[in-house]
């Protein structure tokens, strides 16, 4: 996909997860191709450093802390769109946590299962919940959302990401034909695994339970993985209206080159 032809100029956007990672780059990407964003995470920090960069790039953008695991929250995120400009016309969902790496499930705490399905599950729903109304008023928008091959291909190091990412899909599956009518396109994308905190922490969680070094492998898990910068033009691409022609008919968008390793390879998701 050629960057340059897919705009975003002046499409309201929020981008969840945007104070790191896969969600920061999303945001990052979306802004330089002229959305008008709406950046939001539970790191407020993160959030303002995402911010920073935007700003001294001459671009527009509006930061929500917010826990997306709480309506309230959610809430909080949508009215700040629709009070700055009166509609929604994008949602990039990135936001997700992983906890319990290569924990068995016999020992995986209860605790740390309710808090991945509240951040990952019902975050997303309501997400979904609560832009739905916003994109409807205006005509239309897209919805993207962030599964992983962790549960719908592959195994994952950790239940209860497992879990939550497939039901992401299960999500997906129950309101796109529901939201079609309303002028909404909803895809979940799956994007590469790559450089991001999470998938090292996850590396380095393996080597842990091997005997290994954690620190050694959270080195060369970052040497030898793509930052995340190229899966956030695949998903800016995505929303947009040549987004729409190329990707229209699917529901599960698979980067290329990720899911020709899936396939050769058998690799999984975090």
């Amino acid at each position: 996909m050629d960057n340059t032809s897919m705009d975003l100029k002046d499409k309201v956007t929020i981008v969840t997860g945007a104070a790191a990672g896969l969600g920061r780059a999303t945001a990052l990407e979306c802004a330089r191709r002229g959305a008008r964003l709406v950046a939001v995470d539970v790191d407020g920090g993160g959030l303002a450093e995402t911010a920073r960069t935007i700003i001294d790039a001459g671009q527009e953008i509006v930061t929500v802390t917010a826990d997306l695991s709480v309506e309230e929250d959610v809430e909080r995120a949508m009215a700040a769109a629709a009070g700055r400009y009166g509609r929604l016309d994008v949602l990039v969902h990135c936001a997700a946590i992983l906890v319990g790496a290569h924990t068995r499930v016999d020992a995986f705490s209860t605790e740390a299962w309710r808090r991945t399905i509240d951040v990952n599950l019902t975050g997303t729903f309501l997400c979904v919940k609560h832009a739905t109304p916003l994109m409807e008023k205006g005509g239309g928008g897209v919805m993207i959302l962030l599964a992983s091959n962790a549960g719908i291909r592959g195994h994952s190091s950790s239940v209860a990401y497992a879990a939550s990412k497939g039901g992401v899909h299960g999500i997906g599956l129950c309101v796109r034909p529901r939201l079609e009518p309303l002028g909404i396109r909803v895809h979940v994308a799956v994007p590469d695994n790559m450089n991001t905190r999470m998938f090292v922490g996850v590396q380095g969680a393996l080597a842990a339970t091997r005997g290994e070094s954690r620190e050694q492998a959270e080195r060369e898990a970052q040497a030898r993985l793509p930052g995340p910068e190229r899966s956030a033009a695949f998903l800016a691409g995505l929303a947009t209206e040549e987004g729409a022609e190329l990707f229209g008919e699917q529901l599960l968008v698979y980067h290329n080159e990720w899911w020709q390793r899936v396939e050769q390879e058998g690799v999984s998701g975090c």
